[in-house]
């Protein structure tokens, strides 16, 4: 890797306003551009918004879902559009629906050039079954200065996850959230950094976890927790205030990694034995 900026952005999103949510998109990156970032990260469902199906039938939560996005469509031609202007990679959440009409929850990865690719979130819980389906892949990006993986959410408590996404080369792994209240955000931070800085010090990565802020106009409220660590489990940059939309900028310097990795017995994954580990899965 290279040295990279990189920005950890919460957002409001609301549920069905894709156009105001494109409008927030944009804006947001225009301001992480302005802070000299090459790679930006919206939170989970930032262009549809956040609601599933379990909430869905109370009218007193806004009796919706997220609309879905076909790819392409008109949703993602605006936002090539604006990957275009801006001539950044991001990475944007929204609901995809595929030519078999089977519902997604993806994070799509753009650049100056287009799409470069999505990741389908794989473990879904049970709030969110009947909404969306289960992601199978695990998909690295390669970004001119650092290689990346993608985890969403709920993927983030389990650590095979990370494991395999280190293991296939990533050095920074984006953890796009939404997730909701009624949890201070303090409460919110302290939990995440119990699990958050061991995926990043028990794989030697970074790790950038970024959520939805405020009132979505759907019976979700979100506190904005968001920051990033680096590959000693030590938190680098984190945001101010749990309330409102935020960017959280923080310098991915390669060296860190590169020192951590040349102390065997500190770089884990040197003697990991996936054979093991495979045998015990297969039981």
């Amino acid at each position: 890797m290279q040295d990279v900026k990189i920005a950890a952005i919460q957002m409001t999103s609301v549920v069905g306003d894709i156009e105001g949510n494109l409008d927030s998109i944009d804006r947001l990156l225009g301001d992480a551009v302005t802070k000299g970032a090459d790679i930006a990260c919206f939170p989970e469902l930032s262009v549809c918004g956040y609601n599933t199906s379990e909430r869905s039938g109370d009218p007193a939560n806004g009796t919706r879902i997220p609309p879905t996005v076909e790819i392409p469509s008109e949703t993602t031609n605006a936002l090539e559009a604006i990957g275009k202007r801006h001539g950044i990679w991001f990475l944007v959440g929204l609901l995809e629906r595929d030519s078999s009409g089977i519902v997604y929850n993806t994070q799509l990865v753009i650049s100056a050039n287009g799409i470069e690719g999505k990741y389908r979130k794989t473990h879904v819980p049970t709030t969110e079954i009947g909404t969306w389906r289960h992601g199978d892949d695990l998909p690295i990006f390669n970004h001119t200065k650092i290689r990346f993986g993608i985890e969403i959410c709920y993927d983030t408590h389990f650590p095979e996850v990370s494991a395999a996404l280190a293991d296939k080369g990533a050095e920074l792994i984006f953890m796009p959230h939404a997730s909701g209240g009624p949890e201070p955000a303090p409460d919110k931070q302290a939990r995440w950094e119990r699990y958050v800085p061991a995926r990043a010090y028990d794989n030697t990565v970074f790790a950038a976890i970024c959520n939805q802020v405020g009132d979505n106009k759907a019976g979700h409220t979100f506190e904005g927790v968001t920051f990033v660590c680096d590959p000693l489990g030590k938190i680098m940059a984190q945001s101010n205030d749990g309330t409102v939309e935020d960017i959280v900028i923080a310098k991915l310097e390669a060296s860190v990694p590169e020192d951590a990795r040349h102390v065997p017995e500190t770089f884990f994954r040197h003697f990991r034995r996936p054979e093991i580990y495979e045998a015990w899965g297969g039981k």
